[in-house]
C-alpha cells in the first residue's frame, strides 16, 4: 500500500489546492474510499456553512446557497450528498468563487465535510452526559500550540487536552510512523513481545527517576492509577492506602476511590471504602498516624495537585518527609505523574518528572498522556523487586502498549529529547510569570506557576468564567478551572510570541469584564 497522495504536513498546504478549481472541490466534497476512507461525502449543511464563512455579503451568500440547494432532492440537509449532487455543487462553486475563495473552501471542506451544527447535534443526542459537553468550538486542525476550528478561526490552546499534547495538536512524524506501523501490525496484546515496544524501551529507560525500570503499559491515566494500587497491594500484602485532600487521580473505579472530592465518589458508593484514608495535603503527622497504626501501607499523591486544587505544589519538606515516612514504615510511595510528567513542571533541564524536580524517587510512578504525543498510552513504572510480586494471571491488558501506541511514544519521546522540552517549559514559565506580574485588576487575587502548570486566582468564579470566555474572542482558548481559579496548561512547544498573545488576550478580556 502506498502513502496517501494528498498528504498534509506542517510545512505544506493541501495538495488538492494545486488542482483546477472544479477538481479540487470534487476531491473534498466527494470522498474517495481509497484515498480518504475515514470520510463521507459532504453534507449540504456544511456547504451552506462554508459559503457563509467565505462570502461576507449575506445576500450573495444566500444566492449561492440557494443555487447549490437546488441541486439536492429528497433528503435532509444533514445527510451526505450523492456523488452526482456533489459534482453539481462543485461545478457551481468553481464557477461562482474566485481562486482564493476556492482554496479557502477546499481547506474548510478537507478539515470537515460535516457542519458544526450537525456535529453539535449528534453529540447532544447521543453522548452519555458523564461530563459537560464542550461545544464552544469544533477543533479540526492543529499546529504547534495552535488549533483551528471548523470555521477557520485560530486559537492558542491553553488546555493541551489535560497535558496530553505537550508537543502540540498535530504531528507529521507521528502520523507517518502510525501509517507505517498500521501497514505492518496494528495491535498485539500487552503480554506479546514486539519490535515497536523494544525500540521505545531503549528510549525511555534513561529518562525515568532512580531505579524505576519495570513497566506495565495502559491506555489511560485512570487505568494506570488503578493498576498502581493493585501492584502496591500485591507487594505490601495490605489494602490500606493514604490519599490526600484535594487530590485527583482519574475516572476509573480505583482512581475515583482515591480522589478526594466526595461528589465523584458518592454516586458509586466509593465514599464508604474503608481501605482509603484521606490526609490533609502537606500534613506529615496525619500520614504517619495512618502508617504507624497499621491502617495503610501505601501512599498515593500528586506532587503538584492540579485538577481539584487549582495548581498546588507540595513543599520540598513535605515530599522528602513523605519519602522518609514510607521508608520508616516499609510503605510504598506512589507518585501520580500522569499530568506532571515529561517536562510539564520542570524547573531545570532534564527534569522530566515532578519527582526529578523534588529530588525523590517514588516506589511506583504512573506516567501518561503526553509521551504518546496525544496518542493514548500510559504506564505504571516500578522497581524490579516490587514488580516481582505480580505473577501471570494477576492482571492483563488487551491494548496496553500496543504497537501503534509504542510507535507514537517512541517518536514523541525522541522529539521531546531533541527539543529539550524541560528547558523550553522553564523559559516559557518565566515569561508567563513575568507578564502576569504586570497585569493588575481588582478581580485578580494572585497566581502561581509550576513549570507550565499555571493557576490564576480570581475574586469569584463568576468573574473567572467571564474572563475565560472573553479570551476566546482574542484567540486564546482556555476551559480548565477549579472554583475561582483559571488553569493554563499550554503545549510545551508554545513560542515566546504566543505567550505574549495569551497575556494580551487575558488583559483585553479583563478590561472587557471590568
Amino acid at each position: 500500500m502506498n502513502p496517501p497522495d494528498h498528504e498534509i504536513t506542517a510545512e505544506t498546504d493541501i495538495e488538492v489546492e494545486k488542482l483546477e478549481p472544479r477538481e479540487a472541490l470534487k476531491e473534498v466534497i466527494i470522498y474517495n474510499p481509497m484515498k480518504n476512507p475515514e470520510r463521507t461525502n459532504a453534507t449540504m449543511g456544511r456547504v451552506a456553512e462554508v459559503i457563509g464563512i467565505i462570502i461576507e455579503d449575506d445576500e450573495k451568500a444566500k444566492f449561492l446557497d440557494d443555487k447549490c440547494k437546488s441541486k439536492i432532492k429528497g433528503h435532509e440537509l444533514d445527510e451526505p450528498l450523492t456523488a452526482d449532487e456533489g459534482t453539481a455543487i462543485a461545478d457551481i462553486l468553481a464557477t461562482d468563487l474566485n481562486r482564493d475563495q476556492v482554496n479557502r473552501a477546499v481547506r474548510l471542506f478537507y478539515e470537515s465535510e460535516i457542519s458544526t451544527e450537525e456535529v453539535v447535534a449528534m453529540h447532544k443526542n447521543y453522548k452519555i452526559p458523564v461530563s459537560r459537553l464542550e461545544d464552544d468550538l469544533l477543533p479540526v486542525r492543529g499546529k504547534g500550540a495552535r488549533i483551528w476550528d471548523s470555521k477557520g478561526k485560530s486559537y492558542i490552546d491553553l488546555d493541551s487536552n489535560y497535558s496530553a499534547t505537550n508537543l502540540g495538536n498535530a504531528n507529521p512524524e507521528i502520523a507517518r510512523g502510525l501509517y507505517n506501523q498500521a501497514n505492518l501490525l496494528i495491535s498485539q496484546k500487552e503480554d506479546r513481545i514486539q519490535v515497536a515496544r523494544t525500540r521505545f524501551l531503549r528510549e525511555i529507560i534513561g529518562m525515568m527517576p532512580g531505579d524505576l525500570t519495570h513497566f506495565y503499559w495502559q491506555n489511560s491515566g485512570g487505568e494506570a492509577v488503578d493498576k498502581s494500587i493493585k501492584i502496591a497491594k500485591a507487594y505490601t500484602g495490605h489494602t490500606g492506602v493514604v490519599a490526600f485532600e484535594n487530590g485527583f487521580h482519574g475516572r476509573t473505579h480505583g482512581a475515583v476511590a482515591v480522589t478526594y472530592n466526595k461528589m465523584y465518589r458518592e454516586p458509586f458508593g466509593l465514599d464508604k471504602e474503608s481501605w482509603v484514608h484521606f490526609a490533609p495535603f502537606g500534613n506529615l503527622d496525619a500520614v504517619e498516624k495512618f502508617l504507624s497504626s497499621g491502617d495503610a501501607k501505601s501512599v498515593i499523591l500528586e506532587l503538584i495537585q492540579g485538577e481539584e486544587a487549582g495548581i498546588n505544589p507540595a513543599t520540598r519538606e513535605f515530599a522528602h518527609g513523605l519519602r522518609e515516612l514510607c521508608d520508616k514504615y516499609d510503605a510504598l510511595m506512589i507518585a501520580d505523574e500522569v499530568q506532571t510528567g515529561f517536562g510539564r513542571v520542570a524547573e531545570a533541564d532534564d527534569q522530566w518528572f515532578a519527582s526529578h524536580v523534588y529530588g525523590i524517587t517514588p516506589d511506583i510512578i504512573t506516567i501518561g498522556k503526553s509521551f504518546g504525543g496525544g496518542y493514548p498510552v500510559t504506564a505504571v513504572v516500578t522497581k524490579k523487586h516490587i514488580s516481582e510480586k505480580m505473577h501471570p494471571g494477576m492482571d492483563g491488558s488487551t491494548f496496553g502498549g500496543n504497537p501503534m501506541a509504542m510507535v507514537a511514544a517512541l517518536i514523541a519521546t525522541r522529539q521531546m529529547r531533541t527539543l529539550g522540552l524541560p528547558g523550553l517549559a522553564v523559559k516559557r514559565s518565566k515569561e508567563f510569570a513575568s507578564g502576569l506580574k504586570n497585569i493588575k485588576s481588582p478581580m485578580l487575587k494572585g497566581f502561581r506557576t509550576a513549570g507550565l502548570m499555571i493557576g490564576i486566582d480570581f475574586d469569584s468564579r463568576e468573574n473567572m468564567i467571564k474572563v475565560q470566555e472573553g479570551m476566546k474572542k482574542y484567540g486564546a482558548h482556555s476551559s480548565l478551572s477549579t472554583g475561582p481559579t483559571m488553569r493554563w496548561m499550554p503545549p510545551l512547544v508554545i513560542e515566546s510570541d504566543e505567550v505574549q498573545e495569551v497575556l494580551g488576550a487575558f488583559q483585553k478580556s479583563l478590561n472587557d469584564a471590568q
